[in-house]
């Protein structure tokens, strides 16, 4: 993370994983982020917000990961059976089952605090699939 005014400091605002411009100049535009506020204290903003996203992502993955594999999973046993969904049921599982979760997943809200944990820099952590698949 990098915070500065935007003026002799644009290369480190625009190369950092975080830049924060702490003034309204035209120098801010090399920044992601400009503050209005002439100190750090957005900073803790930043970072829940920063994770807040990565989290909101990995969940998504995991929600997508989960019912693929529950999908494959009933599709094999009916197959093993010797018998198959029709598409009005395929329609049924995704409007009346897999929707209203996307829509309450929508609705979750965020943290009002950091933790002290921070949250996994990749998608494909063992712990994360480890958790979907079981």
């Amino acid at each position: 993370m990098m915070c500065g005014d935007g003026a002799n400091d644009c290369t480190a605002l625009k190369t950092a994983d975080a830049g924060i411009s702490l003034a309204d100049s035209e120098a801010s535009i090399a920044a992601p982020f400009t503050s209005k506020v002439q100190d750090i204290s957005c900073v803790p903003k930043l970072l829940m917000e920063g994770r807040g996203c990565l989290e909101a992502t990995i969940l998504s993955l995991r929600f997508i990961e989960f019912y693929a594999i529950a999908e494959g999973m009933t599709i094999a046993c009916l197959f093993y059976i010797g018998t198959n969904m029709v598409d009005w049921q395929y329609l049924y599982i995704d409007l009346f089952l897999v929707f209203p979760m996307t829509i309450l997943q929508c609705y979750t809200k965020s943290s009002d605090s950091l933790t002290p944990q921070m949250p996994s820099a990749s998608m494909l952590t063992s712990q994360i699939i480890s958790t979907t698949v079981f």
